[in-house]
């Protein structure tokens, strides 16, 4: 696949176009939110900071947010949001650009 921030593929004759998301949490239980990491897995997400993710969806941002608000604890924070074409980071665990 491209590594464009929009990917476009055919799904049942129509385009359907990929978004690049970041999800920050404040993960703030001693907890190992296992079952939020597997969730990420699901959608591909890569890890970019210790509590921060990269993934492609056709979901909107607000989709996102309550589809992975379940895996989280009382207290804890979300944020979904949509990258742009231009981003850049310093020693992030994954290659922002690449993706």
């Amino acid at each position: 696949m491209s590594l464009d921030f929009r990917l476009l593929f055919a799904s049942n004759s129509r385009a359907v176009s990929l978004k690049l998301y970041l999800v920050s949490c404040d993960l703030l239980q001693e907890a190992e939110y296992a079952s939020l990491r597997a969730r990420l897995r699901t959608f591909e997400a890569r890890p970019v900071l210790a509590n921060q993710w990269a993934l492609h969806s056709t979901h909107t941002a607000g989709q996102l947010k309550d589809i992975l608000k379940d895996f989280l604890h009382e207290g804890d924070r979300i944020v979904v949001t949509e990258v742009g074409a231009e981003r850049a980071s310093r020693r992030a665990l994954c290659n922002l650009t690449e993706l």
